[in-house]
């Protein structure tokens, strides 16, 4: 079978495969099947160069991002790896440091020119073994971020949460410090009233209605991310900045759980466009008279401005929101960002 038919093939099954869930997997399980696609295409395509192994990724990830436009861990992922190959050339032939991201300019012509010119057979076999470091740093990022509940969760906390049953790391995170010894009420605002039967023994299920009467006796708020970029803002899943606005008026500290991969190195322009939608609630018979002339929202995310955001609970620690693009510095290089 011919490379080029078989990369097809291998970006058609992951699409599709993205498609068919429902509901949809969990981040780190679309992290790391994003970081097995680009690995077995860097395998199949067996660039020669630097320059056409970036060309390559930005062309499969812009694709890919295209075909799934509310998944921007693709282009996430995509950039990574292209920092860690640049990372490769660089030591391999002695190359300095890299300058920091928040630097006006470009790199040299001779840098340029020792990445463009640099023989992928070289660097190959260490570069799978950096993608393979990537996707074990994706797995245990649910972890790391639950180690540091105990930091953050205190003895007699009333912890509000959204999107327990839906978030598996906000779980791991709650769970941790239920079993370190913490003993504190945790109170989820669900979103469907089935989840009101099926939450957890340590819970206290409530709907968001009830958040502006039960947030005054709330000591802490803990959301979880569903992107956050370089101003700070992130996006959450929705009513989750109704819960924030009440936190802030109330002076409740918002934590916000954001594992590395969620990360995009742009700011967010259009807000707008990242929203995906839920299906319709309406009944069907509604629905169908109502086409056309009624405009039925369902946002599945809402945006949160910085000023809503505490800290920002990372893998290794906490950040606070106007130092997320100094973050930006460790997983992608600026002439990747300025390039895509």
């Amino acid at each position: 079978m011919d490379s080029n038919t078989d990369i097809e093939d291998l970006k058609r099954e992951f699409i599709f495969s993205l498609r068919r869930k429902f509901p949809r997997d969990s981040s780190s399980s679309i992290a790391i099947m994003t970081v097995n696609l680009i690995r077995k295409i860097i395998f199949r395509e067996n660039p020669r160069t630097m320059a056409d192994l970036q060309r390559s990724l930005t062309s499969h990830c812009k694709r890919l991002h295209a075909s799934e436009r509310s998944e921007l861990i693709i282009i996430n992922i995509g950039l990574m790896i292209s920092k860690l190959a640049r990372d490769e050339v660089l030591q391999k032939r002695g190359g300095r440091e890299p300058e920091p991201l928040y630097s006006l300019w470009r790199d040299d012509d001779e840098t340029m020119e020792r990445l463009k010119n640099a023989d992928m057979k070289k660097i190959r076999k260490d570069l799978q073994a950096s993608i393979k470091e990537l996707s074990t740093e994706i797995e245990s990022s649910r972890d790391c971020i639950a180690s540091q509940s105990t930091e953050l969760l205190f003895n007699n906390d009333i912890v509000m949460v959204h999107s327990l049953a839906t978030s598996k790391t906000m779980h791991s995170f709650l769970t941790h410090a239920v079993k370190s010894g913490r003993k504190h009420r945790v109170i989820d605002v669900v979103d469907e009233e089935e989840h009101l039967e099926t939450a957890p023994d340590f819970v206290t299920p409530i709907e968001l209605f009830e958040v502006a009467s039960r947030m005054p006796e709330t000591s802490k708020v803990v959301l979880v991310a569903a992107a956050y970029f370089p101003d700070g803002s992130c996006l959450v899943p929705a009513g989750g900045h109704q819960i924030a606005l009440l936190a802030k008026r109330h002076c409740v500290p918002v934590y916000v759980l954001a594992p590395f991969y969620k990360l995009c190195p742009f700011f967010m322009t259009d807000p707008a466009s990242l929203h995906s939608f839920r299906s319709n609630t309406l009944p069907f018979d509604m629905s169908a008279n109502s086409a056309g002339h009624v405009d039925c929202l369902h946002p599945a995310f809402d945006a949160l401005q910085s000023d809503l955001v505490t800290l920002f609970v990372s893998n290794t620690s906490c950040i606070i929101p106007s130092h997320v693009n100094r973050l930006k510095e460790d997983y992608y290089h600026s002439q990747d960002i300025a390039d895509f």
